[in-house]
């Protein structure tokens, strides 16, 4: 009898062990079908702004780079405003772009050229982490 209720118990775990897994699976395809219909939903980016390059001249190689994808309005005169983020940043983050956006313009180079658009798109604002 005890043998018979050892047994029993034995397998009780193992099948339990089992739908576990497979929740386990199902959780991940439900969160990996989230995440699709939100990356699905949000157009690519066109571009990336370098909003705080270091006008000295030294590179940014071997520097910690922050990129924070946002929807914008650029300006003819090359200014920029943001007019929403895709996921939010942090306060300090959103303070330091602000006060940066308020002095970058767009170089009219590139705005001759084509090679940036005005208007309403999605970029990449890319920024130093040690200038925060």
């Amino acid at each position: 009898m005890r043998k018979c209720f050892l047994y029993l118990v034995s397998v009780l775990l193992l099948v339990s062990a089992c739908i576990s897994e497979r929740a386990k699976e199902d959780e991940k395809a439900g969160k990996k079908e989230v995440n699709e219909s939100v990356a699905e939903s949000v157009p690519k980016a066109t571009m990336i702004l370098w909003i705080d390059y270091d006008r000295r001249g030294t590179s940014a190689q071997g520097k910690s780079l922050l990129n924070v994808k946002a929807k914008v309005n650029i300006q003819p005169d090359g200014s920029v405003q943001v007019l929403e983020y895709v996921d939010e940043p942090s306060v300090v983050v959103e303070s330091y772009i602000r006060k940066t956006l308020r002095r970058y313009r767009v170089k009219q180079k590139f705005l001759e050229e084509e090679s940036v658009r005005p208007g309403v798109q999605y970029v990449y604002l890319r920024i130093l982490k040690e200038l925060i």
